[in-house]
């Protein structure tokens, strides 16, 4: 979690999302397989809409899965390589190989009405936009990144919190953001 921008492998993976995990009864990941096997309804990524009830959905159910997969497997080897690197005396933590994803059907046209979906939560695909900061100098890097060193701007009085690698991975996250929020009031307070 106090891993830096210095520490990725290129400036784009810091805008990879975070891990599903959850806090509740001593912490555990909400892994899609075992939603899944909960019998939640896992789809691709929306590409539209049509007749104001009908989705599209892209067939890339298995390559998100993958990544989820894969994504799960680094952490848990870098989290183990912490406790080994660190002599921590922590038990062992096997996680489960669950595959029920990958046997769902492959949905790339549902009607809302049809499968008598009432509610649609958008709750996906966030992305930065800084578009309403309009001032002299760039507010963002190539890649949309706010310019900033430990979330101070250039500019005089911006100041960024909140967000991952601002300086640390966990600076985005609320375990690690009073750290950057305490940084950035003792700055506002300097100037």
């Amino acid at each position: 979690m106090d891993r830096t921008v210095d520490d990725l492998p290129s400036p784009r993976a810091k805008f990879a999302g975070n891990p599903h995990v959850s806090g509740r009864d001593g912490g555990q990941n909400l892994n899609l397989h075992q939603f899944a096997r909960d019998g939640v309804v896992l789809l691709g990524h929306l590409q539209g809409v049509s007749h104001g009830d009908r989705l599209h959905l892209a067939p890339d159910l298995p390559d998100s899965l993958a990544k989820a997969d894969a994504w799960e497997a680094q952490l848990t080897g870098q989290i183990d390589r912490y406790i080994v690197q660190n002599g921590i005396d922590a038990p062992p933590e096997t996680l489960p190989v669950l595959r029920d994803g990958y046997e769902a059907d492959e949905i790339t046209n549902l009607s809302l009405r049809t499968a008598e979906i009432t509610t649609v939560v958008w709750a996906m695909g966030y992305s930065f936009d800084f578009g309403i900061v309009k001032l002299p100098l760039p507010v963002v890097d190539g890649d949309g990144f706010p310019i900033q060193q430990l979330g101070v701007a250039e500019y005089p009085g911006l100041y960024f919190v909140g967000m991952p690698w601002m300086p640390k991975w966990k600076s985005g996250l609320f375990m690690g953001v009073g750290e950057s929020a305490e940084h950035i009031a003792e700055q506002i307070a300097l100037r």
